[in-house]
């Protein structure tokens, strides 16, 4: 088994909030060094988001933790020209520069692409953005909320005849750093062939229409619209969730032909199959509201977990809607090990982790998020060779800073 594909690889992580440090946190789950860069005294925003974990140094709440293992954490205050030049100073030592901050933001402070590449010639660098580089609203601030609504991903979210609805999952953030995530690999990939280095830009309100693609050709080309269904799906019927005689929910998606059929005989259906108002999928979305009635009255007869054991053997796409909390301890969760206990001394945190399974190389073992400023000391004098005296020196300037005290301490 050889070592994990990105070892080696050093990454710059100016990110903060949720997107960027998601991309980076992959980065660090195949094997790269990520030295994450924080702001004196707060940190990364997201480290107040959520809920703070007992235990835990302050401002450690379950979404920072959740959203930066493998990582070393360095505080640097980048808006002192020490600070920025020190910074420079490390991105001469990495392969990877990232960073979310609005357009221009680390262009003033000496640390955009121009300045960056200046220092390391081939360097990939990452730019994650709400609204892009160009456009009137390229220096607006954003985050998930904002650019689920202006995307246009709440407006086809939510009840028949009902407003929009966000989503529950931060899925422009996520989208957006996964896009992010391809971008800086390909770039990594092509390196050799661009030794000028490679500025890769990611805006969120574009991951978000991508998130989308198999509705923009209908709305953008036909301009059609995409009504809110609720549970079910605006291109394919049935896709949707159905009450049974218990209560529970049971998620049907017979999204092909092939399901369609096998659904209808094992319903007692047959002759739905050569009905021209259900034989095609593109005939059901017509005649929607009749199938589903149909099919409410159908599932509405028998239990959940009898409906699930009657399409598990006609090998009918067929699904509990669960609760998270239910999710999360339910037999395939656990049968992949997808939710990890951390430790970090006697402090524990259960995150879920890469779901990134490769038999070749060696995953690095996941490891806590770091405390504020943890490897501030040893990442400055390992990169930049600084002595201990001018290291305390910059930390009561108050450019740099060290681990804070665990929460309920003294100090």
């Amino acid at each position: 088994m050889s070592t994990a594909p990105l070892s080696g690889i050093r990454v710059l992580d100016f990110t903060h909030a949720a997107a960027g440090p998601f991309a980076t946190m992959f980065l660090a789950d195949m094997g790269a060094e990520i030295i994450k860069i924080e702001r004196p005294r707060y940190g990364d925003g997201a480290r107040s988001m959520g809920s703070p974990m007992p235990g835990f140094p302050k401002r450690n709440s379950d979404y920072y933790l959740s959203l930066n293992r493998n990582k070393r954490g360095v505080v640097l205050d980048l808006a002192t020209p020490v600070g920025a030049e020190l910074a420079l100073d490390l991105a001469r030592h990495c392969d990877v520069v990232a960073q979310n901050f609005r357009p221009g933001v680390l262009d003033r402070l000496g640390l955009g692409f121009d300045a960056v590449s200046q220092v390391r010639p081939a360097v990939v660098y990452c730019s994650i953005s709400a609204f892009g580089d160009e456009g009137p609203w390229r220096g607006r601030p954003a985050n998930d909320i904002i650019m689920q609504s202006v995307s246009g991903l709440m407006g086809i979210t939510g009840e028949v005849g009902g407003g929009p609805v966000r989503i529950g999952a931060p899925v422009s953030d996520y989208s957006t750093g996964l896009f992010a995530l391809s971008g800086i690999l390909a770039a990594l990939l092509a390196r050799d062939a661009h030794p000028e280095g490679q500025h890769v830009r990611v805006s969120m309100l574009e991951a978000s229409l991508n998130v989308m693609c198999n509705y923009i050709p209908a709305v953008a080309g036909l301009g059609q619209q995409i009504p809110r269904l609720g549970r079910a799906h605006a291109q394919i019927v049935p896709y949707q969730a159905f009450e049974c005689s218990d209560g529970e929910y049971l998620m049907v998606g017979a999204f092909t032909r092939l399901f369609w059929q096998r659904l209808t005989t094992v319903l007692g259906h047959e002759e739905w199959i050569a009905d021209e108002r259900f034989a095609t999928n593109s005939a059901r979305l017509r005649n929607r509201e009749t199938l589903v009635a149909e099919l409410e009255a159908i599932f509405s007869t028998r239990t959940r977990a009898e409906w699930l054991e009657v399409l598990d053997r006609a090998d009918v796409p067929a699904s509990p809607v669960l609760e998270l909390h239910d999710a999360v301890v339910s037999e395939p969760v656990i049968a992949a090990g997808t939710i990890q206990t951390l430790t970090d001394g006697d402090r524990t945190a259960r995150v879920v982790v890469s779901p990134l399974r490769v038999d070749e190389w060696q995953t690095p073992e996941p490891r806590m998020a770091p405390d504020l400023g943890a490897d501030t000391r040893q990442v400055l004098r390992e990169l930049l060779e600084l002595s201990d005296e001018r290291i305390d020196a910059l930390t009561a300037d108050g450019v740099v800073a060290s681990p804070e005290p665990v929460a309920g301490s003294t100090a």
